[in-house]
């Protein structure tokens, strides 16, 4: 050999030189030999050999597992994952297998609106907006009171139908939303509102 010094991951050198280290301590005279042996292929019985410890190593058994690196499990799950996923984009799928739902599906008055504006859109649709009730509810803000009326609970309807802060706005919106639905801002819910295909 060229040299004895281990190599990078070389875990079975690292502990002969340790053992090796270790007798000649004991035994200060010792004389100690490494020896280069070939590879299995080309040599009688050595190949059916490793024939045989390949077959072990695919099978269950009593024997401990021998210790592996990070490297290699990580290795053995990207390899594993790898084959599922191939395995499954050659898998067919019927056709109404990834069907989106109806209630799934992206609402058309905001289809083709900017991110933030639909984002706005669907967190006042699902009662998620950023109105005073929604931050007390997940513990944000110690109470649900409107920061610009002082009324107690800032609410989706208590915005859009009574907030005097916003006046002007709520005649322009149920102006039109009478219009179209033929219904005032008594006999309508906001959560109906934004439902409502005609007020999109």
């Amino acid at each position: 050999m060229a040299s004895d010094e281990p190599g990078p991951g070389q875990k079975y050198a690292i502990q002969a030189r340790r053992h090796i280290a270790a007798l000649r301590r004991a035994r200060p005279g010792i004389t100690i030999e490494i020896r280069w042996c070939p590879a299995h292929k080309g040599i009688a019985g050595n190949e059916k050999a490793d024939e045989w410890a390949k077959e072990a190593a695919g099978q269950p058994g009593p024997y401990r597992l021998l210790p592996r690196s990070l490297a290699n499990l990580k290795r053995g799950i990207s390899e594993k994952k790898w084959v599922e996923a191939r395995r499954w984009a050659g898998g067919g799928t019927s056709k109404s297998k990834y069907r989106m739902p109806v209630s799934q599906m992206p609402d058309g008055a905001v289809a083709g609106s900017t991110k933030r504006l639909a984002s706005r859109y669907y967190q006042l649709k699902t009662g998620h907006a950023r109105t005073g009730q929604y931050p007390h509810w997940a513990k944000v803000r110690p109470t649900a009171q409107c920061w610009w009326c002082q009324c107690p609970a800032q609410t989706r309807d208590h915005l859009f139908k009574v907030c005097p802060e916003w006046k002007l706005q709520q005649k322009v919106l149920w102006a039109e939303v009478q219009q179209e639905t033929r219904r005032w801002k008594s006999r309508s819910k906001i959560r109906d509102l934004l439902a409502d295909g005609r007020c999109g």
